[in-house]
């Protein structure tokens, strides 16, 4: 429902279908109005109504810029940390129409990805964003002072590969901040095993834009991450948070002064 989506929508699927989006979601925005809001956004600064179609924290989202509140929090762990100094990093981020852009563009560089299986690791999208594979990236040894990624992980099958990738891409005291959707403990939940998807336990889907059957989680992520995923390129720990009823996290693996 935001301006932001609403644009986007127009633009890659035309305003027949945009119009006929809106006439599915719109009632159900309509009956959560008393849970909308008029408050300062922490990613896009301005002032703004925060639309509602649930009692999550994560159905509650910025009329102007669409951030919800891992958005939110991820934006004033990176004004906080970098300040002013942003225009001095090299910035990756796992998301080719993040909220996080107004802020993102200040970087020196600023370069946005988004994964579809099939398709060309590296090879430029709608909008300019780079297809890239979180565990085979197609960047070079130290690129990037900032990697930003927001509930992409526990998507990813190879999570250590994943960790393993960052590492090689960040430069020395470069880090990734993350958010995942928080869980008591880390666990796998499906696995690949001989190319073939293997349920662990029941099968957990996350809403997705680009896929109407949503997209399969392989992980839960807990506060135990740490010591589950051994890295001895990267410290991993919490950066910000627990925040709001889910206890949303902002995590930090930021890469070691030596290897």
């Amino acid at each position: 429902m935001a301006f932001l989506k609403i644009y986007r929508h127009v633009q890659q699927h035309g305003l027949g279908s945009c119009v006929r989006k809106m006439w599915e979601v719109l009632p159900g925005y309509i009956g959560k109005l008393y849970l909308w809001r008029v408050r300062r956004c922490l990613c896009c600064d301005r002032i703004t109504v925060f639309l509602s179609n649930g009692s999550a924290a994560e159905s509650r989202s910025c009329l102007l810029c669409s951030a919800n509140e891992r958005y939110e929090l991820l934006a004033v762990e990176i004004k906080t940390r970098f300040g002013n100094s942003l225009s001095e990093k090299d910035v990756l981020e796992l998301d080719p129409c993040s909220p996080l852009r107004r802020i993102l563009c200040r970087a020196r560089t600023y370069t946005r990805s988004f994964y579809e299986a099939g398709k060309n690791g590296g090879s430029v999208g709608a909008g300019g964003a780079v297809c890239e594979d979180i565990t085979a990236l197609t960047f070079d040894n130290e690129s990037f002072d900032l990697v930003i990624s927001s509930d992409v992980l526990e998507h990813v099958p190879f999570l250590e590969e994943a960790f393993s990738e960052t590492a090689r891409v960040l430069r020395p005291l470069g880090a990734h901040l993350f958010t995942v959707p928080p869980r008591l403990k880390t666990r796998k939940r499906s696995e690949v095993v001989g190319g073939k998807i293997h349920d662990i336990v029941p099968r957990e889907y996350h809403r997705d834009p680009l896929s109407p059957q949503g997209i399969l989680a392989f992980w839960d992520i807990g506060p135990d991450l740490p010591e589950v995923i051994s890295s001895g390129a990267l410290d991993i720990r919490v950066a910000r948070g627990p925040v709001g009823d889910d206890g949303r996290l902002v995590w930090i693996a930021e890469r070691r002064r030596s290897l």
